[in-house]
């Protein structure tokens, strides 16, 4: 199916009550124009989106850290969070991953490393795709070899008894 690109929608200035993006705009060649875009043809406009601006993030999520560090790369050049929310003049909310959370976006089994073992799970997120087939291999391999031996609880002890945790996740609220 043809999709125009962001910047350009057929649409006219406020046809929408609301626009939504959740999890896509690390797909989008020109994110500031596709948030400016989307609030043209919308009222209200709310994104799902991960901070990637965030110096910080690389050591949030065990999951890039020990094992997908190539995901840093996805995000070279990437706006800062402040700059993407002033394009549409949105707020900037955290979004807290609850541990049972079953959505299955990338970081939705932060506290069930089994979870990111299984082809299934790994084939709804995008984010295998992009780093592409022997990294992912190469991952699931060390993180299958860390889980077993239980290395992975001894590393991330901290996370056992958490009930949500922030990793860098956001919504754009405009």
């Amino acid at each position: 199916m043809w999709l125009p690109p962001a910047g350009s929608l057929p649409f006219k200035d406020q046809s929408f009550d609301a626009a939504m993006a959740i999890s896509t705009m690390h797909h989008w060649d020109d994110p500031v124009a596709g948030l400016r875009e989307m609030r043209r043809v919308a009222r209200h406009v709310v994104v799902f989106m991960f901070d990637g601006s965030d110096a910080a993030w690389l050591h949030r999520f065990w999951l890039i850290r020990d094992y997908l560090p190539e995901v840093a790369e996805l995000f070279v050049g990437w706006p800062p969070l402040a700059e993407l929310a002033d394009a549409i003049d949105a707020r900037i909310e955290p979004v807290l991953i609850p541990w049972d959370c079953a959505d299955g976006f990338f970081e939705a089994y932060w506290r069930r490393p089994e979870a990111y073992l299984d082809d299934q799970v790994r084939r709804g997120m995008s984010v295998w795709t992009k780093v592409g087939q022997d990294v992912e291999q190469r991952a699931v391999r060390s993180l299958q070899h860390d889980h077993g031996s239980g290395r992975w609880a001894e590393r991330n002890r901290e996370l056992l008894h958490l009930e949500a945790a922030d990793l860098g996740l956001r919504l754009l609220i405009a």
